[in-house]
């Protein structure tokens, strides 16, 4: 008997569901934890908004109800029956897309087999190819495990079929919402393929299985232009139920996607192949090696989803000299050639203007963001990496149209940040999904602590002097530290304010400056405004110098 939790309704029969569900629902006490609604409505003030990978929007508001986005935009009039959510110094990003993952999908079960098994022609179930199964029908939320994606910020992932095989079923997409509702986004999203075969079976090799998928392909066109005819002649023989040929139909007719599992280059090569000998629509997923390939993808306008899992570095530490062989250097030379193919790998496709997409398949958790921080500081750019984990997988699931950004009629799935996402201080503090909130304060251990950071110019004698000025709320009572040019010219030099005091409309402080002759006293004072500084600093027994400051905008257009 299937759970409540399990995920069998059609796409629009599910909406329709969540519409009656969420006009008949009676006030419930609490709402942190996204069981429970106390209204459908809520509204999130004076956020840094991040709608979409090339866009900043500071101290915006949005409004958001029965799990739509309404509004967006500056000072907006909250509605009287709307939860405010106060945003101020948090950052909200769309929420995130995993590609690709197989969290809370089991196996399905499979016919014996029977005693005249030929396993040179064995049934198609047996062989690994039912792709009229589903992962939908086989998805079973796990609360645990699905809160542990939500807490990273996912908010969609769609859900692959698990089998043997070279066909084992079609994807789904799934929403990490409330575990009561029916949270299947799109149900037969794609035909899962994998370069995989099952011990003693046909197809028993790679190129079997690549020989086995033309002649399934072939045999499905046939079998389609067969139910065409029995259509308009049913004087005819009727055509026998193939329900393979049946499922792979959307493919042939290019009204669904092949989402192929690759392995290596070679793999990558073999599924476009296949595709240069029955053109269908392919995505490739999984991706981690084959930036010789970049050309070919570009020119074909493949859709590309690289992996998270990025391989380990053990290169670093050598092996004792007594334990290595005469090919030693050698090997290791190679290992981190293609260590680092992997860990630059996102960059050259960014570069070849090729967008792509994210799969956790094969990834731990813990290693996520870890591995896409490797992935940055080898060439790929924050903006390109937001971007393949929001807009870029909306887009290749064909759901652009509702998720992947946020701006009005979209679902609400949203991230909420303590700070800019790609900032090593950055904590969930909540994630909005389905339009349910789920707070992960006490789990990001959040203090009330506010940052800025100021730069500022001084004009002096000797030409403008520059740094920074960064202040730190605790308790509601600001600290602040300064940064300036050494005058003993050893570099960049940190001094922290003394007496500081900071309102909304004035700032004064005083910090030393040590010289090879002295040290000095410096007053810093002016007016002051939420974005701007102006006014005098006085270095005790010199003069007195204009000094000006801005607030640097978090996140900046490379999301720092």
């Amino acid at each position: 008997m299937k759970s409540k939790k399990q995920l069998i309704l059609p796409y629009f029969t599910a909406i329709v569901i969540c519409l009656l569900v969420n006009i008949s629902q009676s006030p419930a006490q609490s709402d942190n934890n996204g069981e429970k609604r106390v209204t459908t409505s809520y509204f999130l003030t004076g956020a840094t908004i991040i709608p979409s990978p090339d866009k900043i929007l500071s101290e915006y508001d949005i409004l958001f109800k029965n799990g739509i986005i309404v509004k967006i935009g500056k000072n907006l009039q909250a509605p009287t029956d709307a939860k405010e959510i106060n945003g101020k110094s948090l950052f909200v990003y769309p929420g995130f897309i995993d590609f690709g993952n197989k969290t809370g999908v089991k196996a399905p079960e499979l016919p014996e087999r029977p005693d005249n098994f030929d396993s040179s022609n064995p049934d198609p179930e047996i062989a690994g190819i039912h792709p009229h199964f589903s992962a939908a029908k086989h998805y079973q939320l796990d609360e645990n495990l699905e809160e542990e994606w939500r807490k990273l910020g996912f908010t969609l992932g769609q859900k692959l079929p698990v089998g043997q095989g070279m066909l084992p079923g079609s994807t789904a997409v799934v929403i990490y919402g409330n575990p009561d509702n029916n949270n299947l986004l799109t149900n037969l999203q794609s035909q899962y393929f994998q370069f995989s075969t099952i011990r003693g079976l046909y197809p028993h090799t790679q190129l079997a299985v690549m020989a086995k998928w033309r002649d399934l392909y072939q045999n499905t066109v046939l079998h389609e232009e067969s139910l065409k005819l029995y259509e308009g002649n049913q004087h005819i023989g009727r055509i026998k139920n193939d329900p393979v040929l049946n499922a792979l139909i959307p493919v042939t007719q290019g009204k669904q996607t092949l989402l192929v599992s690759v392995n290596s280059e070679l793999d990558l090569r073999r599924a476009i192949k296949m595709q240069d000998e029955n053109n269908f629509k392919l995505i490739l997923l999984g991706v981690n090696e084959g930036s010789s390939a970049i050309p070919l993808l570009k020119a074909k306008e493949i859709g590309v989803v690289l992996s998270l899992d990025l391989p380990k570095d053990s290169f670093t530490d050598s092996l004792p000299k007594a334990e290595q062989g005469e090919d030693y250097e050698a090997l290791i030379k190679r290992g981190k050639a293609a260590y680092k193919e992997a860990l630059t790998l996102a960059s050259k496709f960014e570069k070849a203007e090729i967008p792509f997409a994210f799969s956790s398949l094969g990834t731990e958790k813990k290693d996520l963001f870890k591995n896409l921080n490797l992935m940055i500081e080898n060439g790929l750019s924050k903006e390109t990496a937001l971007a393949a984990l929001t807009n870029n997988p909306a887009k290749l699931l064909g759901i652009e149209n509702i998720n992947g950004s946020i701006s009005p009629g979209k679902m609400a799935n949203m991230v909420v940040m303590t700070d800019s996402l790609f900032s090593k201080d950055a904590k969930v503090k909540m994630v909005i999904s389905d339009g349910y909130l789920f707070d992960y304060s006490e789990d990001a251990k959040l203090t009330d602590a506010k940052n800025q950071v100021w730069n500022y110019a001084a004009e002096t004698p000797v030409g403008q002097s520059k740094g920074t000025w960064e202040f730190v709320q605790k308790d509601n009572k600001w600290e602040g530290t300064i940064t300036y040019d050494s005058p003993k010219g050893t570099g960049i030099k940190k001094s922290e304010m003394k007496d500081l005091l900071k309102t909304e409309d004035a700032l004064s402080f005083s910090f030393t400056v040590e010289t090879n002759e002295e040290v000095l006293e410096v007053t810093v004072s002016g007016d002051l405004d939420p974005d701007k500084f102006e006014g005098k600093m006085n270095i005790k027994g010199y003069n007195q110098f204009t000094v000006k400051a801005s607030k640097k905008v978090k996140p900046n257009k490379n999301h720092e």
